[in-house]
């Protein structure tokens, strides 16, 4: 069976459309492994943070060789951040991921220059990025609002130069990747208490459960002032795994969107890590070494960053004890290493150091601490 084939059975009715709309041109294969990479792992209820889509300029209008009529330039594709988006799900549901910008008019009699195709607008999510899957380049990274960005111009209209006919855009197949931008991203691994923390210290309300992977996708929450004047991004990004680095537990996927925040904060169990019964037990010293490497791993230099670790769950027995101890051991052997700004004892449970974590994380944005914050909610 042709990968087509196999993809027009797996894939949804939606891009079975879009199959079927642009089967006037070949598709590389390429993009048709990407959807069904994208297929597999995108599940019903998740946040998508990579889509395949299809664009394509407007065809240049011909001209009018009679008069040296010009026909117009075909319209150009842009893409825009808009603030109403958060992920890439609305493009996922579009009804066929197609974006066809208008085709220039053609020259007349009546009409000697032809107008202008009409734009085509791709509304993302700031962070978006752009890349040409075929030969891998990336075409523009969105990371600021109300600017559009070029992703193909219209063809130009037919006239003395070619001959007046207007020639059609070439096809070109984006992959969006979305790479969450906040000031915080939360390090941890798996049940070290990232999204309880989260939304206590922001006005995020993620999954909170008792098991690991309880987060599954990226969630940003922001703390405010009470004039709304000041706030920080915290990004809860899902549990590392050991080996995250080598895209272990998808950690590419979970990594990247750590890339672009300022601080890094590290959410640790004064318990220790456990993952399953035949992993073995890190304690919590242990456990920051493992996530420092993973993160130099993947990406060099990214724990020269700003630092703070919160040492959570000091509500458990012999919280005390093992918070001192990882401070002595970190003092004596990892402190010419990895620079800590603050380590900060806390408690999703009791609230303990809740206020002095966001008075530090305002500290390191703003470079002063603000008088009241919004009211936390949960």
């Amino acid at each position: 069976m042709s990968l087509r084939s196999m993809l027009g059975r797996i894939i949804s009715p939606v891009c079975t459309r879009w199959l079927s709309d642009t089967s006037s041109t070949p598709i590389p294969r390429e993009v048709l492994e990407s959807m069904l990479k994208e297929r597999q792992t995108f599940k019903k209820g998740q946040i998508c943070d990579q889509i395949t889509v299809y664009a394509r300029a407007g065809a240049g209008g011909h001209g009018f060789p009679r008069r040296n009529g010009m026909g117009g330039d075909g319209g150009d594709v842009w893409m825009e951040a808009l603030p109403v988006f958060q992920n890439l799900n609305h493009l996922h549901h579009h009804h066929s991921r197609r974006f066809l910008a208008e085709r220039g008019d053609n020259s007349s009699i009546n009409l000697i220059r032809g107008r202008k195709g009409e734009d085509c607008i791709i509304e993302v999510p700031i962070g978006t990025i752009a890349t040409d899957i075929q030969t891998n380049q990336v075409i523009c990274d969105v990371d600021e609002y109300n600017t559009k960005y070029l992703i193909q111009r219209g063809t130009p209209g037919g006239s003395l130069t070619n001959n007046y006919v207007g020639r059609r855009a070439p096809d070109l197949w984006v992959r969006l990747v979305l790479k969450t931008i906040a000031d915080v991203g939360l390090v941890g691994y798996p049940n070290a208490g990232k999204s309880s923390l989260l939304s206590l210290i922001s006005r995020a309300s993620p999954t909170v459960g008792s098991y690991p992977f309880t987060t599954l996708k990226p969630t940003v929450g922001y703390l405010e002032t009470t004039d709304r004047t000041k706030s920080v991004g915290v990004a809860d990004i899902p549990g590392l795994i050991e080996g995250a680095s080598e895209n272990r537990g998808l950690g590419h996927v979970f990594l990247r969107h750590i890339e672009r925040t300022s601080v890094l904060l590290f959410v640790i169990d004064v318990g220790g890590f456990q993952l399953n019964m035949k992993s073995a037990h890190r304690t919590a010293f242990e456990t920051f070494g493992y996530l420092c490497r993973e993160l130099e791993l993947y990406m060099g230099g990214m724990t020269k960053r700003p630092v703070v670790v919160a040492i959570n769950k000091m509500d458990t027995d012999h919280a005390d004890e093992h918070f001192k101890k990882f401070v002595e051991q970190y003092q004596t052997l990892m402190a010419r290493l990895v620079k800590v700004h603050s380590i900060v004892p806390v408690s999703c449970y009791t609230g303990q150091g809740i206020l002095d974590l966001q008075n530090i994380l305002y500290e390191l944005k703003y470079g002063e601490i603000p008088k009241a914050y919004t009211e936390t909610i949960v």
